[in-house]
């Protein structure tokens, strides 16, 4: 019995030198990724977590992997499409600093994140047909002048 109550005692008590991470939403239910280590899904309370400095996600490593295969071995559309994921996955990443027997509290933006891919394809669209419409004015300029 006496067993029993300490091992209790002890799972109760947080691990020395961690601190806690609250992770919310914009929408609940989002999975959330720290340093690799799955935190569930938001909103998140107080979850106990080694200090430090980390990376909190909305992607694991292993679904981050795949898109990075997708960039190194597809075909252009697999390329593009995996470079348009990886625009959401920055919007979706945070830096945080865990401080021992502190909350560090993180809200993620879905907004952001459903957003950036779009922002991304329009930035890109835009240099493109700017490179394009500079050609056309200095060929223009060319044509004039000879």
């Amino acid at each position: 019995m006496l067993t029993i109550c300490l091992s209790l005692l002890l799972v109760a008590q947080p691990v020395p030198d961690s601190g806690f991470v609250s992770v919310r939403s914009t929408l609940p239910g989002i999975e959330v990724w720290l340093d690799g280590d799955c935190l569930g899904r938001t909103p998140v309370e107080r979850h106990p977590f080694r200090t430090g400095s980390f990376l909190l996600s909305i992607i694991s490593n292993d679904s981050l992997e795949n898109v990075y295969a997708r960039v190194r071995t597809g075909g252009v559309g697999e390329k593009l499409s995996a470079l348009w994921t990886l625009t959401a996955v920055d919007a979706g990443t945070y830096e945080l600093e865990v401080r021992r027997n502190s909350v560090t509290e993180v809200t993620v933006d879905y907004g952001a994140i459903v957003a950036a891919p779009g922002k991304a394809k329009t930035l890109a669209g835009c240099a493109v047909g700017g490179v394009f419409g500079l050609g056309a004015v200095i060929g223009l300029l060319i044509g004039l002048l000879f």
